[in-house]
């Protein structure tokens, strides 16, 4: 799989992972993601759809607010170079809360929204109390909480981390991000989404919780919540060939009223 590098319009350079060729369906990482973490999804998502793991400038190249508006503005700006009229776009954590900022900030350019334990309603996040010296082993236990298999917490990816945290530059833009999430509550907008929504939610999610997913499903209109066991914040790297399978289902679905756009909006649901 290759990895596209594009300069955005006065904004930070894109980099992105692609696959497949049809629809476009864009994904989102979290916090302290990255794009590679949605490879294994990319790599069995069905045919007729074109699989795009974008990269959010968190710790740009260039310095850059830090703000869930910026990173909104970034998935936009990647449609219009990649000249993408419109797209599924989801996310996981963070990114699943700047998919739905797309979604209702520039609902023509969205057919449908993925969200797998996403922030916007209630996280308890990476950046909470964080010591003044956050040693490896803090900085291990809260990657441990992320997941249900702890294995898959490796001593280089506690090493990336710790650099990120104990970096003053790297921590102030985390602990931005994550405070502007905690004030940016979507539970009064989410009945304007109007386009079908795919839930995939961890069961022994302990960042955000199932209720979290539950309350996303019953605020949006039409939207499906799959619930994966053993499985904690990050579906897409705990179950991928789950995932994948689940969001194909929901892909084919409901293809017919992603093509016909979203309807006009009636009366409070």
């Amino acid at each position: 799989m290759d990895t596209h590098e594009a300069t955005g319009h006065e904004g930070p350079e894109l980099r992105w992972l692609e696959r497949g060729a049809g629809e476009p369906v864009i994904l989102l990482h979290g916090l302290m993601g990255q794009m590679h973490h949605w490879d294994a999804v990319l790599d069995h998502l069905g045919d007729g759809h074109r699989g795009i793991a974008l990269g959010l400038p968190i710790f740009p190249r260039r310095p850059l607010q830090a703000s869930l508006d910026v990173l909104a503005r970034h998935v936009i700006d990647f449609m219009d170079v990649l000249e993408l009229p419109r797209a599924v776009v989801g996310g996981n954590s963070l990114g699943g809360h700047v998919a739905l900022r797309v979604a209702l900030e520039h609902a023509e350019r969205v057919s449908g929204v993925v969200l797998t334990g996403s922030s916007g309603l209630f996280e308890r996040g990476f950046s909470s109390g964080v010591p003044h010296r956050p040693d490896r082993r803090w900085v291990r236990e809260k990657m441990e909480e992320v997941f249900f298999d702890r294995a898959l917490v490796t001593d280089g990816w506690v090493d990336e981390a710790h650099r990120v945290v104990t970096t003053p530059s790297s921590a102030i833009r985390v602990l931005r991000l994550a405070r502007d999430a905690r004030r940016d509550n979507l539970e009064a907008r989410l009945g304007r989404i109007r386009v079908p929504v795919l839930l995939v939610w961890g069961r022994e999610d302990r960042i955000t919780p199932l209720e979290v997913g539950e309350r996303f499903r019953d605020l949006m209109p039409d939207a499906r919540l799959v619930c994966l066991a053993r499985c904690g914040h990050a579906p897409m790297l705990e179950h991928p060939d789950a995932f994948a399978e689940v969001l194909d289902h929901w892909l084919d679905d409901t293809r017919e009223r992603r093509a016909a756009g979203a309807p006009a909006l009636g009366g409070v649901r």
